[in-house]
């Protein structure tokens, strides 16, 4: 297939999708172009799809679960839409599944999955430098531009800080994995560039982002804390909890706002185990809220987008109310089979799959769009095709 067209029917869409183009187009032009660019790129990927040389593909068995995932959520869903009535955007809905679909034939090349993830990687830390950049110039989705108020939390490219954390917590594992430099110079470049990386996710104030964050740092840096190296890791822990300490004490004396503030609380508080006095942000009514349509129908669910629609702010919640108990169960079954099908990897390759994984399961309790935006379902595709090339033909190693 044409580089050129690759670059066209492949790359642009997934960028477009990271940097929420988008929302931008919708701001400052319109919302009905806003809307035929997301089609105009959907479009694009399924040209992509009809002109890839379906003669060289090895497609991802891996991937196959989850495409089965989508079958049976939307015939549950489907099914549960013309029992209820519930109607909503069916065509919005496939945007993240076709985005799948797509990368899931370009990747069925062999050849394409080490330079996509590199592109892949250089859009997300982009991203999260996005983010700083935004938040200093104090630019606000919800209010249609910058304002002249003061921003309490990052918010991205995407007006929601909790996502602009997820972005800059798989910009790091990304960066850190898979840029290697062989010279002092371009490895003291790289730890700032993961220092820079790390403020991104700090402007967020995201109490998840941070939780998810210290677990990650610890499976990505695994090899450092093995033999002699344990002590190491007792005088990182210790410091780190140094620091929360330092900061419970601090935070009303630094130049912060009263939200900030509440947020750094929140995050020691639960860094510190201090769970009961930990502020869930309102998610915990959000879910209440929704849990009466739980109990009155779980067998069957009410339809596509139905809890996106009472924004309950959790997948799994989400799925289960859309699409009913057997989906849900599916689900999880297919996040277990791509976490145990991770630690067959290799050394390297199994941190970093299972780092996308776990930050994608963890947000997934915090967040109702993990599943739904294109640039995190790429995440997915790229995992399983991990898994079949490193553990099948070895024929990719990404950080060569």
């Amino acid at each position: 297939m044409n580089r050129l067209l690759i670059y066209i029917c492949f790359y642009w869409p997934i960028a477009s999708s990271i940097y929420n183009i988008q929302g931008l187009v919708n701001i400052y032009i319109s919302n009905s172009i806003s809307q035929l660019l997301a089609y105009v790129n959907v479009l694009l990927i399924m040209v992509g799809i009809f002109f890839i040389n379906k003669k060289s593909l090895h497609f991802s068995k891996t991937n196959k679960v989850w495409l089965i995932f989508y079958s049976v959520y939307y015939s549950f869903a489907l099914l549960a839409s013309g029992i209820y009535g519930f109607s909503s955007a069916i065509m919005a809905s496939l945007v993240a599944p076709i985005y799948f679909i797509g990368i899931y034939f370009l990747l069925s090349v062999p050849d394409q999955l080490k330079p996509f993830m590199k592109f892949v990687t250089f859009l997300f830390v982009t991203a999260a430098l996005l983010t700083i950049f935004l938040f200093k110039i104090k630019f606000n989705y919800d209010d249609g531009g910058i304002v002249f108020t003061r921003i309490d939390r990052a918010e991205g490219a995407y007006g929601d800080a909790n996502n602009a954390a997820l972005v800059s917590i798989i910009a790091y594992v990304l960066f850190s994995k898979l840029y290697k430099p062989t010279t002092w110079s371009f490895k003291i470049i790289k730890q700032i560039i993961l220092a820079i990386v790390i403020y991104s996710l700090f402007l967020t104030f995201s109490t998840t982002g941070l939780f998810v964050f210290t677990i990650v740092f610890f499976i990505i840096n695994y090899n450092y804390f093995q033999g002699p190296k344990i002590v190491f890791l007792g005088v990182l822990l210790a410091l780190i909890y140094v620091t929360i300490l330092s900061f419970a004490t601090q935070t009303k004396d630094l130049n912060l706002s009263a939200h900030q503030i509440n947020k750094i609380d929140n995050i020691i508080n639960l860094l510190s185990f201090n769970f009961e006095k930990v502020d869930n942000s309102g998610r915990g009514e959000l879910i209440e809220n929704i849990l009466p349509y739980l109990y009155e129908n779980p067998i069957f669910g009410y339809g596509i987008n139905f809890s996106a629609d009472k924004r309950a702010h959790n997948t799994y919640i989400n799925i289960w109310v859309d699409a009913g108990i057997l989906t849900f169960i599916f689900f999880i079954f297919t996040l277990f089979f791509y976490l145990i099908r991770t630690f067959l990897l290799s050394g390297e390759q199994r941190h970093l799959a299972l780092s996308i994984l776990i930050v994608l399961i963890i947000f997934m309790s915090s967040l109702q769009s993990v599943i739904n935006q294109p640039y995190l379902v790429v995440l997915i595709v790229i995992v399983g095709y991990m898994i079949d090339y490193d553990n099948i033909s070895g024929r990719v190693k990404l950080n060569s």
